[in-house]
């Protein structure tokens, strides 16, 4: 039977539609993954950047992405690209999003640097050795024919805009946990521990597979239980007979200096015990603040001071003794301070 040529008018414009969009890279997530890949790997950012999707260059600039990838890869584009490889095993399409399966071989850089840094060691016994030297080796390193491989599993992303299919590397949710991690981090150094926590657990919100966020979590949930003990025992610790004035010594008539007792009211015994002074001008207003540790038991103390203090114990200076504050500016009022106790650690 003959068909009418109205039949075949349907059948040939979406054999060409299929035609034409399978030329068009953006119109095949799994060929937008493929060009993306060759180009990252080949060192070629400013064409794997074209592939970005318009969300991530929002947050990135060229010069950035190429910058921060130069960076991270350094060198080894330029000498593995012969050696990579990759497969994309499965790509799954859900609406505007794909996700691509990608496996991974390429040289095992971490053995092959780990190999190169203990020639290294061996040869500083010998002569001086340096970064160019190093680079060297790990060039010819991974030009011979025998060198370790390793393989690894990623995920790709990808999303469609205007109607194209783009890498999706979600720039803006790592830039926001890079900044968190900051955050947590100089959280953590000034011993602001439940502020450090919730920054990490707002990483997790946004990565729950990021391994640093659960450590810390769990790091820092230990620090705040011991936190939380020392809090609850300092109260047990008394601080009495705070005095501060100028005292005479052989070299110096005027020094700054002050004296205090401490008493383990409680049941535990302290290897350490930290004071913080502060110091006051004439209107009352603290000017600078001195850290004392009149209880300090480690290897390098001697003396008194190497002395836990145990239940119901009392410590003080020597009779004639006093702790210098000599860098108390002039402004100080003579007299004029007030003390607490700010770090303790258990003996047990």
């Amino acid at each position: 039977m003959k068909l009418h040529n109205n039949t075949f008018l349907p059948l040939i414009t979406f054999v060409l539609i299929v035609l034409i969009g399978c030329g068009q890279p953006g119109a095949n997530p799994e060929r937008v993954a493929s060009v993306y890949l060759d180009a990252y790997y080949t060192g070629n950012y400013e064409e794997a950047y074209q592939y970005l999707s318009e969300k991530d260059k929002a947050v990135m600039s060229l010069r950035q992405y190429r910058s921060e990838q130069t960076e991270e890869m350094g060198l080894i584009p330029q000498l593995m690209s012969s050696r990579i490889s990759y497969e994309i095993r499965n790509i799954t399409v859900v609406d505007n999003k794909a996700e691509a399966e990608v496996r991974i071989t390429l040289p095992d850089f971490g053995t092959i640097v780990m190999d190169i840094l203990g020639s290294a060691f061996m040869s500083a016994f010998r002569d001086e050795i340096d970064e160019d030297e190093i680079e060297k080796m790990l060039e010819e390193e991974l030009e011979g024919e025998d060198i370790p491989m390793t393989t690894t599993s990623e995920t790709l992303t990808l999303i469609k805009e205007d109607g194209e299919w783009k890498v999706f590397l979600n720039l803006e949710e790592q830039k926001m946990i890079t900044e968190l991690l900051i955050e947590a981090q100089q959280y953590e150094d000034e011993k602001k521990l439940y502020a450090a926590k919730s920054k990490y657990e707002a990483v997790l919100e946004l990565d729950s597979d990021l391994v640093e966020a659960s450590e810390r979590i769990s790091e820092l949930e230990k620090e705040i239980e011991i936190f939380r003990e020392k809090q609850e025992y300092i109260d047990k610790v008394e601080l009495y007979n705070l005095t501060a004035r100028y005292y005479q010594t052989f070299r110096d008539d005027r020094v700054p200096g002050v004296e205090f007792k401490l008493r383990n009211n409680g049941d535990r015994t302290l290897k350490c015990v930290e004071v913080t002074v502060y110091f006051k001008d004439s209107e009352g207003k603290i000017i600078t603040e001195e850290i004392y540790n009149p209880v300090l038991v480690s290897r390098y103390s001697i003396g008194r001071d190497n002395r836990p203090l145990r239940p119901n114990y009392i410590w003080q200076l020597e009779r004639g003794k006093f702790y210098q504050a000599k860098s108390v500016p002039s402004e100080w009022q003579d007299g004029a301070v007030s003390a607490q106790i700010t770090d303790i650690e258990f003996d047990d």
